[in-house]
């Protein structure tokens, strides 16, 4: 398939919405130490950042993941109700409140993470059947969700059920490392579009069939795209000031998807993607994709 010719009308997250504790540090502590903050404060993350990235840029956004009950659980509705993303888990299977995710950055803009899963973990495949995999949409998983022992068997249900006609964006994140062999082999046949970085790739290599469109993420050098073995676009990086890259590749993928659906060509909507991100990192927090004005204002 090219990747051109699909014009969805909406992405179904089902991606998880938690609260990014942000803490920004001198440097990483020793094991048993301690380091002094320079600053704090907490935010909705997660698969906001995506979802309201792609959002911001025309492309609709649904999020299709309990969220629970629970001061977390209230940020994180207020939150998406703000940046105009509907939605639709069904809050039948949820429990507590959701997920928190500890985050340390270092001036460089390098960030740590400490998860733990809430409402937003406990999957069913009785909650993930109810959902539409309608084939005019973008379906996001994230590798949280294949990793935490109240999903990942869910998911592997619902991958062997043939629901999904949607065509599927595949990020694996932090936990590529704890994947299943036989998630990484199912996701390399089956996702449209693989989004990752540099290191997670180091994972995923031997499992990304020819047919699956990889989104290469190389940080400040930029960002390329692959199929069938080929680079077949590649956008270069441009040194900007950084202020903290949480966020910055959901933002890239969120941007990506969003330019292709309004047509852009594959090399403009990965250089889109590519000053997105930029936009992104000289801002706090993960949510801060910019809208098409702010966008164009920058290339």
């Amino acid at each position: 398939m090219q990747l051109t010719d699909f014009r969805p009308t909406k992405l179904i997250s089902l991606a998880s919405g938690l609260v990014d504790q942000v803490t920004y540090v001198p440097t990483l502590p020793e094991p048993g130490g301690d380091v002094l903050a320079t600053k704090t404060f907490s935010q909705v993350g997660g698969a906001l950042n995506l979802e309201s990235a792609a959002t911001k840029l025309g492309l609709k956004a649904i999020h299709c993941t309990p969220i629970g009950s629970g001061p977390r659980a209230d940020a994180i509705k207020t939150a998406m109700a703000i940046e105009g993303v509907e939605t639709k888990g069904i809050e039948t299977y949820s429990s507590g409140d959701s997920g928190l995710c500890i985050t340390l950055v270092e001036p460089n803009g390098q960030r740590s993470f400490v998860t733990q899963s809430g409402a937003e973990g406990l999957r069913s495949f009785d909650e993930l059947k109810q959902y539409e995999y309608s084939e005019d949409s973008w379906v996001v998983i994230y590798g949280y969700e294949l990793v935490y022992p109240t999903s990942k068997e869910a998911f592997a249900e619902l991958f062997a059920s043939g629901l999904i006609k949607s065509k599927i964006v595949f990020d694996p994140g932090p936990t590529t490392a704890h994947l299943s062999e036989e998630s990484l082999n199912w996701l390399g046949k089956n996702a449209t579009l693989i989004s990752c970085n540099q290191s997670e790739y180091q994972k995923l290599a031997p499992h990304v069939g020819e047919d699956v469109w990889l989104l290469l993420r190389k940080g400040a050098e930029g960002a390329e795209l692959h199929h069938n073995g080929n680079i077949v676009a590649d956008a270069a990086g441009r040194k900007v000031s950084v202020v903290d890259t949480n966020g910055a590749g959901d933002v890239h993928t969120g941007a990506f998807l969003a330019a292709l659906a309004a047509g852009n060509g594959l090399q403009e909507s990965l250089e889109l993607a590519c000053r997105a991100a930029e936009f992104s990192i000289q801002r706090e927090g993960g949510c801060t994709g910019p809208t098409w004005d702010e966008l164009l204002a920058i290339r």
